[in-house]
């Protein structure tokens, strides 16, 4: 269920949110008058925040759990375009686009907090403020950069190499010299959507690489036993 309330300004979300990218290069003064205007969401699991089409009034900032945003294809198939997590904003680029709708459904996949954020006050404080408007446009340009990466990796790598290389990316913890521990905070299926692979073909690579003792796996553990192994195909 969607709650909303005022943010408390000396709050550690506020904190959190004045040391963001988007917010880091403006006066206290100014970022003070935001964040008068900001506004605590509380969301459930499953819980729409908005669907594609919507006006565009807000952009946002997850405080805590995971935010799917997806799109719908014409034969009804969902593509999740990308999982915001927390420490990272959202819907933020439509600010600075001409149409005024949001592009993409967002809905939260565990329960969630995020800080919603008034979209008008914040251009019209950039639009005054040229020193923080090229410090954003660096920040953007390194965050278009590894994007671009991204989109490299999913076209070359074949689907083995890309869960491998998702493996590697999301090690949680060492334990040895060859080993690590990889917990999923996704669901399987969400995995598969940004890997670009189906969910039964995400079941299959993960058999297949504990059938050759790179891998186990324990509900939402996956437990690395060679490393030098995965790496091999990364």
């Amino acid at each position: 269920m969607l709650n909303s309330s005022a943010m408390d300004t000396e709050s550690p979300l506020a904190g959190s949110v004045r040391e963001h990218y988007l917010f880091s290069g403006l006066s206290d003064e100014d970022f003070e008058m935001l964040a008068r205007q900001m506004t605590l969401v509380e969301l459930d699991k499953g819980d729409i925040l908005f669907h594609r089409g919507d006006p565009y009034t807000h952009f946002y900032f997850v405080d805590t759990g995971l935010i799917e945003l997806s799109l719908v294809s014409q034969t009804g198939e969902k593509k999740t375009l990308e999982i915001v997590d927390a420490r990272r904003t959202f819907a933020e680029a439509v600010a600075f686009m001409r149409e005024r709708r949001y592009p993409v459904t967002a809905e939260a996949l565990e329960a969630t907090t995020l800080c919603r954020i008034p979209t008008s006050p914040y251009v019209d404080t950039l639009q005054g403020n040229p020193d923080a408007c090229m410090r954003l446009l660096a920040d953007i340009s390194r965050h278009l950069h590894a994007r671009v990466r991204e989109i490299e990796n999913l076209t070359v790598q074949n689907a083995r190499s890309r869960l491998i290389s998702y493996l590697l990316d999301h090690i949680d913890e060492t334990t040895g010299d060859d080993e690590a521990t990889v917990r999923l905070t996704m669901p399987r299926h969400v995995i598969a959507s940004r890997l670009s692979i189906k969910p039964e073909t995400l079941s299959r690579l993960l058999r297949a690489l504990t059938d050759e003792g790179l891998i186990s796996i324990e509900d939402r553990l996956i437990f690395i036993h060679r490393l030098s192994g995965l790496r091999l195909y990364d």
